[in-house]
């Protein structure tokens, strides 16, 4: 690690940290006065009703802090730009779904079923594909009601997952056509090239991460934290990589997540909302992608990636079987109806995150 890159990365670091510091005071009171307060699920712990109110759109002010620190001080096409704009995009869709969820409106105003659910309803076409496509269509908001949230909260899921899967293929196809990658780092084996596969698997590790990193928020501190553990992470393994300009865009999180994790630890003043874990599940995703460490990286997101499966987990073996996996899901819910305090659950994942991290980091430099 050079001297002057470290330096350079904690000026940014201190930078970001002193805007977003600054910001916070100002967007809680913003969010009270236009009462955009978190909305509680109904079927949630009863020691989560008094949240209900508490500011939302918090992750708004860091994503806004990282944009304009790295825009200004730390361009680089592949580096810094392209993981900022993909978390800027899928933070766009969060603060959609944030807006839906505060005053109660539908989604994306009815576009998708209007234009393609009418479509593929036709009865007067006499054509029998309308009928296939009706119960792919079908089925596939079945599969994806299953795998997130009600109907009823903020934008449906099948529509969201149609989003987040423009921008995996984006990201994939960036990637693949744009950039030449077509390989995989694999531990003590190297860049393994798997051609035309690559797309695929990067479309899919996106889509997984993404949302195992939203579901994973849920309880005072724990995105938060668990997020900042991994940008830790990430920032010295880009460091002995050698990807100076990432380490620096990592650094820029750090520090401006760090005041939101000071607003956001037990009592919450403030939540991130689905602009902040959609931002953060994202550009995760692309880190690992830009620094060819995606099995790494799986090491290192355990707690996400257990986490965010257990709320789909928990569905379909509902479907299947009637019965209920955990006491409620996401898995961080189960052991508060366990009756396990708040705080204990987070400091705990929190402690399983800094192990993985530690686990992913090694696995990363085989």
């Amino acid at each position: 690690m050079g001297t002057v890159g470290l330096i350079f990365d904690f000026l940014l670091l201190f930078l970001a940290c002193l805007m977003s510091l600054a910001a916070y005071p100002f967007w809680i009171n913003f969010v009270y006065k236009f009462q955009m307060g978190e909305n509680i699920r109904e079927d949630g712990p009863a020691t989560h009703k008094i949240k209900k109110g508490t500011p939302t759109m918090g992750g708004l002010v860091f994503v806004f802090t990282v944009g304009v620190v790295s825009l200004i001080f730390n361009r680089s096409r592949t580096q810094t730009l392209f993981p900022l704009f993909i978390s800027v995009v899928a933070g766009l869709l969060g603060m959609f779904d944030d807006f839906t969820k505060v005053y109660k409106k539908s989604g994306l105003p009815g576009f998708f079923e209007y234009h393609f659910g009418r479509f593929f309803r036709r009865k007067d076409t006499g054509i029998s594909r309308f009928n296939i496509f009706a119960k792919i269509w079908g089925l596939f908001k079945e599969v994806t009601r299953a795998l997130g949230s009600s109907e009823g909260d903020g934008v449906q899921t099948y529509k969201k997952f149609i989003i987040q899967g423009l921008i995996a293929g984006f990201v994939s196809y960036w990637t693949y056509f744009k950039l030449g990658w077509d390989y995989i780092w694999f531990p003590l084996l190297g860049n393994v090239h798997i051609g035309f596969w690559y797309p695929i698997v990067i479309f899919l590790l996106f889509i997984v991460v993404m949302n195992a990193v939203a579901f994973t928020d849920g309880l005072d501190g724990l995105l938060g934290g668990l997020s900042l553990i991994s940008f830790i992470a990430f920032w010295i393994l880009s460091r002995v990589l050698g990807y100076n300009s990432l380490a620096g865009f990592c650094a820029t999180f750090v520090g401006a997540l760090l005041p939101f994790l000071y607003f956001n630890i037990f009592p919450a003043r403030v939540f991130m909302g689905n602009v902040g874990s959609h931002a953060l599940g994202a550009v995760l995703a692309v880190l690992a992608v830009v620094m060819h460490r995606e099995i790494a990286f799986l090491f290192m997101g355990t707690v996400f990636l257990v986490d965010g499966i257990s709320s789909p987990l928990q569905q379909i073996v509902y479907k299947i079987t009637h019965k209920r996996l955990f006491r409620m899901a996401p898995i961080h819910h189960h052991f508060e109806m366990l009756g396990w305090p708040e705080t204990k659950i987070t400091l705990r994942f929190v402690l399983f995150g800094v192990f993985f991290a530690f686990v992913g980091f090694f696995v990363a430099i085989l």
